[in-house]
Order: structure tokens, then sequence, then C-alpha cells
């Protein structure tokens, strides 16, 4: 990636209508306000509703995912306070469903890439159940972009060694893959926000309201990397939260299907 020979700091806001009120989500990153909007993906495929092959899914992905990928730091913070608890976290979302990926599709705006999801809807945890079986789009951070538009986000020209047009994916927190299956609580996005067209969803909490199924079955958050404190130890409190907030959603998700 470009190496920075200063910083700046941009504040992309996302601002998400919750229970009535209003709340606005912060991705602190290197970026500056350019209005720009271009979608990158050659992937015009309509998603069906079934049950993706394994040949389906690694299709798409092969096809979204052929480009370098960039794993980037960038910080969450949350305007308003943070759920406590996982009820809280629950309650915060207008809808939170369990489904697969079946598409992927980039989207730039402001210099800031996004990915759009095409997830599947195999279980309603809360919310609409006209949602079921049915595909909804939801925007995730990162994706697909190209240099010179990265470069631009920095106020940098692209480097002199590398192709401006070259399309990079720049990862900041897991991206999905076709054929994964998530469990996630999700807020409207108002349209127009980061250029988005029609209804469009959002994790409310991004990767901390986003659990992704793995080998063994279970529903997980990403792993908080810890930090080290001023004593020289690590401080767990952000892995304590994950395991509470897995072990939770994953007694959800199983007393939802024992209902059925």
């Amino acid at each position: 990636m470009l190496i920075l020979k200063k910083t700046v700091t941009l504040i992309v806001a996302i601002i998400v209508l919750l229970l009535g009120g209003f709340t606005t989500y912060y991705v602190s990153n290197k970026a500056n306000n350019i209005t720009h909007e271009k979608k990158i993906s050659k992937i015009k495929r309509t998603v069906s509703p079934q049950k993706l092959s394994k040949s389906e899914a690694k299709k798409i992905n092969d096809e979204f995912y052929s480009h370098k990928i960039i794993k980037t730091g960038g910080e969450s913070c949350f305007v308003g306070e943070y759920p406590s608890d996982f009820s809280k976290l629950i309650n915060k979302s207008e809808l939170v469903v369990v489904g697969e990926v079946v598409g992927l599709k980039s989207h730039v705006s402001n210099s800031f890439p996004y990915t759009i999801v095409n997830l599947r809807v195999d279980n309603i945890l809360k919310g609409d159940r006209k949602k079921l079986n049915k595909t909804i789009p939801i925007e995730i951070m990162g994706g697909n972009i190209t240099r010179k538009e990265d470069a631009a986000a920095h106020n940098l020209k692209p480097s002199d060694d590398k192709d401006p047009n070259e399309i990079i994916t720049l990862e900041f927190t897991h991206l999905p893959r076709a054929g994964e299956k998530m469990a996630v609580g999700l807020t409207k996005i108002p349209k127009g926000v980061n250029g988005t067209h029609g209804k469009t969803w959002s994790a409310t909490y991004a990767e901390k309201s986003t659990f992704f199924q793995d080998s063994d079955g279970k529903y997980r958050r990403e792993s908080e990397v810890s930090p080290t404190t001023d004593k020289g130890n690590h401080d767990l409190s952000g892995q304590k939260e994950d395991e509470l907030m897995n072990n939770e959603m994953n007694d959800l998700i199983n007393k939802s299907q024992n209902k059925k």
C-alpha cells in the first residue's frame, strides 16, 4: 500500500436510524472528503435465494477477491452509549438475521471502498419475518478500490512504480466470502448515504454486531487484538466481551431453531 509521508485523519460518518432516534457511527481512517462514486465490480449476477453450490461460491470469490488484499487498521468508535450487554446489543438493531452470503458487489464513495453483501436470510432472530428466505443487501466497510482513488483519499499521488488503475482490496475487518454464513444485527441506511441507492442495510455496530460461522458451526465475532496496558500486561476485557457475546448469540440461534 502507499507509504504515507503525512497522516491526514478523516471521520467517515454513517448516519443510521435506531429505534426512532438517530445514532451516528464513525470509522477513523486516513482519508479526505472527495465526492466520488464508482462501481468497480464487474459481477452483475442476479442472485437466487436458493443455496449456492460450492462451485458458484468459488466463482464469485475468485472474481471479487482476484486483487491484492491489503489488511489495514481502522479504529471503530460509536457516538452514544455502546450496549453493555447482549440484550441491549440486539435491541438496538432493527433486524437481526442469520443467513448465507450469496453475492458481492464493490462500491466506492468519497474515495472510500464498500462492499455490498447480498445475504440470503435463513432465520429471523428479531424483526420483520417477511424477510425470511429473501435476499437483502448489506453494506460492509472495505473492499475493492483503485490505487489512484486510494491515493486521493490520502491527498497523495499514486506511486510512480504502481499502475494507478490497478484495483486493490482493502480489508479493515473481515470481509465476507460467498458461501459464508453470518449472524448480524442490522439497521437501515438512509437512501443516499455513502452514495447508496434504494434500500440498504448496515451492521448496527459494525464488527461488534457481526458474527461469522466457524468450522465448528459456532458463530463468533472477529477477535480483538488485545492492547498492552501501561503495566505491560494485555488487556483481555475485549476478548472476554467477545466470548460473552458469542455465547449468547449462539444460545439465541439455538433457541430460535428449537422453536421451529
